[in-house]
This record gives structure tokens, sequence and C-alpha cells, in this order.
């Protein structure tokens, strides 16, 4: 469904991938793991047509991404769940989701979003910047759902939430995904990323180094030491 070849990318005149190779099928659960500043926002970036690649090529469903501006790429039905979540915070719940549909016609039911986060439901008419981090952070990928993409990445799913709750928001991702949504999860929380994704990448320094099933890369040395602190 995506395929990234050769995506090289940056910001001016300071690279920061070079020549990422990366796929994600239909209805596949894909992690991108690595740590803080190696790379992981840009792709995403990149990918959702935030900033421009300098080299390769991005396609969805065989359709060439590169260069179109990002509301081009949103009605190719994919949406992009930024870190740091944000929401609109003066909006409430309920206005901060219907954004999220605002550029398909054919959004997202209320009541399918709600269905699986079933806690926004309680909080409808509450002022988005009022909730706290994990609400926020159910908020902003139920606002990414409604606009029904075909693919949903998400940055940093776990950034300042406590571990049962991000252990909550996962559960919930895979049910996302039983209904055909694919995902791309960008994560330095590698334990957490490679349980819920059927198959990972992992960046270093703008790099690909890595890549396979989760269970490999759970048990490869180089991971293990690196990122799940296991020697």
């Amino acid at each position: 469904m995506l395929e990234v070849a050769g995506l090289s990318a940056g910001y001016g005149e300071v690279e920061v991938l070079w020549d990422v190779d990366l796929e994600v099928g239909e209805g596949e659960i894909v992690a991108l793991v690595g740590s803080n500043g190696a790379g992981k926002t840009t792709l995403l970036r990149a990918v959702s047509g935030l900033i421009r690649p300098t080299a390769g090529e991005v396609r969805f469903e065989d359709r060439p991404l590169a260069g179109l501006r990002p509301e081009a790429i949103v009605r190719y039905s994919i949406a992009h769940v930024p870190e740091g979540r944000h929401l609109f915070q003066g909006l409430t719940v309920r206005e901060n989701l219907l954004a999220g549909a605002y550029a398909r016609r054919n959004g997202a039911d209320m009541d399918d979003v709600i269905e699986l986060f079933p806690h926004l439901g309680e909080r409808m008419s509450q002022l988005a910047g009022s909730m706290s981090g994990g609400e926020q952070q159910m908020c902003a990928i139920a606002r990414g759902l409604m606009s029904r993409p075909k693919l949903l990445m998400i940055d940093e799913l776990s950034l300042g939430l406590a571990p049962k709750l991000v252990d909550d928001i996962l559960e919930r991702l895979g049910a996302v995904a039983e209904r055909g949504t694919s995902l791309l999860v960008v994560e330095q929380d590698v334990d957490a990323a490679l349980r819920i994704a059927g198959r990972g990448y992992v960046l270093e320094t703008g790099r690909i180094v890595a890549s396979g099933p989760s269970s490999e890369l759970s048990e490869d040395p180089r991971v293990r030491e690196a990122y799940l602190g296991i020697a």
C-alpha cells in the first residue's frame, strides 16, 4: 500500500534521511523505531507532504506522493497523528473530531470512533486542552480516524504516557487494523511497538539498519542491547 524507495529528506541544507526503503501492506501494522533524533518524524513528514524529499520516491497504492501538498495527500486517505498531538486546545472533543473529517465528505461516523475510544464519548463537550495527556492522545488518534484513512501514521504514541495507558491504546490500534486500516507507528518504546506490529524497521542516524518480522527484531542482539536494555 505504502512504498518508500531510496528516500532522502531534510531541512534546508541539513540532510536527515538517506536512502530509506520502507513498505506498509494493506491492513498491516508496521513499527518504525529508533532513538530520539534518528529521523523518524522527518520520514513521516516526508510521506504526509509536510516536507519535500530531496531524492527517492513515495508511492501510495502505486500513486506518487512526492511533491503533493498535505491536503492532497489527506484526500488520498492518509492521516498523520503528529508528535505532541496538536489538538485544537480551545475546541471541544466533538469539534476536534469533526475537524478530522473536514477533507472528506464521507468522513467516519462519530459512533464508530467512539466505539473504539468509549472514554471520549463521556468528554464530547469538554475542551481538549483540559484533558489528560492520555485522553488527548486518544482524541488525536480518533480525529485521524474521522477521515476514514486507509493508512494512519502515528508519531511517538507513548510520549509522556503511563505504561498501562500505552497498553490500552495499543490494544485499540489492533482493533483499528482489524477493521482494515493500515498503521505505521513511530515509537521510541521499542518493546511496545514490536509487541503490536507484525513487522518493524530500525532507523539510526537517518538510515534503516535493520528490518523484518517483529519477533526476529526482538531477538536481534543489536536491537536487544541498544533498545531493550538486554545485553
